[in-house]
């Protein structure tokens, strides 16, 4: 059937949510087969399917599908983390059918005033720390630079993130086939702490949750 509306509880499945404040309710895919339950799928790689080289306004409002490779929306993910305190859990899934994680204590968004800044807490997990280097920095995109480097990272990464200069991860990057890929850039789905820079991972997930 449809999307559900009510909070991410029950059975895994597309949700409508209605974050407090927010205009109008959001899609999203809710997890409740791992750690608890309860998840809201805030990111999703895993086929290639859906380009993730856009611009900020793509990035704000949200693309692809939610059942499959899809980015939720700066501004959904700010409206979600504004109710509460959220963690956020990275699971990373290499060639050989791996399965790893980093969580993060906690997780929330600063206002598009902000660009977006990303809060994170503290990691803990087994895919090494990859995200802490991007804590406290503005989201860029190909058409708003916000990173610490002389260039764009965007044009670089070929991605939307809270680059550095640029970064330990690239989860929004280019989708390459069978893990260690040939580019002119780091450009790949990476998690530096995992493979390097130069290993594109077969699945990716970001997912949130409230704290208890």
């Amino acid at each position: 059937g449809g999307p559900r509306e009510h909070p991410c509880h029950g059975t895994s499945g597309m949700y409508l949510l209605k974050p407090n404040d927010s205009e109008r309710p959001m899609q999203a895919w809710c997890e409740h087969d791992m750690d608890g339950g309860g998840w809201t799928v805030i990111q999703r790689r895993k086929d290639g399917s859906v380009n993730f080289f856009r611009n900020w306004e793509n990035y704000k409002k949200g693309f692809g599908n939610i059942d499959g490779e899809h980015w939720l929306g700066l501004e959904n993910i700010y409206n979600l983390g504004r109710q509460g305190d959220y963690k956020l859990l990275v699971e990373l899934q290499d060639w050989m059918e791996k399965k790893v994680y980093a969580a993060y204590s906690s997780f929330h968004l600063e206002p598009e005033s902000e660009s977006y800044r990303l809060r994170l807490g503290t990691y803990q997990g087994n895919a090494g720390d990859s995200l802490t280097s991007h804590n406290g920095k503005q989201f860029t995109t190909l058409d708003r630079d916000k990173d610490a480097f002389s260039g764009n990272c965007a044009h670089f990464h070929k991605g939307g993130w809270w680059y550095n200069a640029c970064g330990q991860t690239n989860l929004n990057g280019v989708w390459y086939s069978g893990g260690v890929y040939r580019s002119k850039f780091q450009d790949g789905v990476f998690w530096a702490d995992y493979g390097g820079g130069f290993y594109s991972m077969k699945s990716v997930r970001m997912l949130i949750k409230p704290i208890e």
